[in-house]
């Protein structure tokens, strides 16, 4: 069996799972670097950097699997991992996908560590390399968004309205989504990374951006934005916007990505929600007040 660093600090689960995998991939090193789910950093014994991903079962909510995916957007010039191999172990209870492992940082750890015009040039192309994954079009027919993507802020409205203790700044959210649904309407569907996050926003060793993490792939492009955009690095989220549309936004873009903010804040981080309130003037103000519209 191939030796194994550092298996110790992994999880009995996972070590089982390593162990396993080990002569199969030929892994001689080993890190988690998921929290929620199954990810890990390998090398093998020729030196190779890969990324593993171990599931209960087979993965289907991408329809097919990652390996689609990833070589779907690789194909088309996107800085991203490639599939290696996949397959089943654990007696068919579990399988893994093995991909490429992208080099560098990604830009939650980056960014601190910049000046101010560092963060608006890396923004700009970070806003550039979105604007290219948004050129692909979707694996399958889309569902109209308006129906759709109404359903889930639905959902979300309804869960608020049946609570009497909502945090301070949900009822501004769900007003906002309440009274400005017709946002929604004709908005174009492309391929989209779903979970665009600096986080999940890679930045190589010769300044490339990538991406990996893909979360849900067919979306308004718009949608994407909400996550990326804050108060925290308000140089870097304006060159990211500013680098998308090479310039300034069209005028229909603020309210929709005050809509999507307002949704994603009541689905995930409603106790943010007065922050998200204060950044948009009581919500009668669309474009964000850490949005530097001066800067070029």
């Amino acid at each position: 069996m191939n030796p194994i660093i550092n298996i110790n600090n992994l999880s009995a689960e996972d070590a089982a799972a390593i162990l396993e995998l080990s002569p199969i991939l030929d892994i001689a090193f080993v890190k988690a670097i998921g929290s929620s789910d199954r990810k890990f950093y390998v090398e093998t014994t020729q030196g190779e950097k890969r990324m593993l991903v171990v599931f209960k079962n087979e993965p289907d909510w991408l329809e097919g699997g990652g390996f689609r995916i990833y070589d779907y957007i690789a194909a088309a010039g996107i800085n991203t991992m490639r599939g290696v191999s996949k397959g089943t172990f654990g007696d068919g209870t579990l399988s893994y996908e093995l991909y490429t492992w992208l080099d560098g940082e990604n830009l939650f750890n980056a960014l601190p560590r910049m000046s101010h015009a560092e963060q608006f040039a890396t923004g700009k192309k970070a806003g550039a390399f979105l604007r290219k994954l948004h050129t692909l079009p979707p694996l399958w027919e889309p569902e109209s968004w308006e129906i759709c993507y109404w359903r889930k802020v639905k959902e979300t409205i309804q869960f608020y309205n049946d609570k009497s203790d909502n945090p301070q700044g949900v009822d501004l959210l769900v007003w906002y989504l309440q009274d400005n649904r017709e946002l929604l309407n004709n908005r174009p569907q492309t391929f989209t990374h779903g979970d665009w996050t600096t986080d999940n926003s890679m930045l190589s060793p010769n300044g490339e951006i990538g991406l990996i993490d893909i979360g849900s792939i067919c979306n308004d492009p718009w949608s994407d934005f909400w996550q990326i955009c804050g108060d925290s690095y308000a140089y870097f989220f304006t060159g990211h916007v500013k680098g998308y549309f090479e310039g300034e936004p069209p005028p229909e873009f603020f309210p929709l990505l005050a809509y999507y903010i307002a949704e994603g804040t009541l689905a995930w981080w409603p106790k943010d929600a007065q922050c998200v309130v204060d950044w948009f003037d009581d919500m009668r103000n669309p474009m964000p007040n850490w949005y530097l519209s001066q800067i070029e």
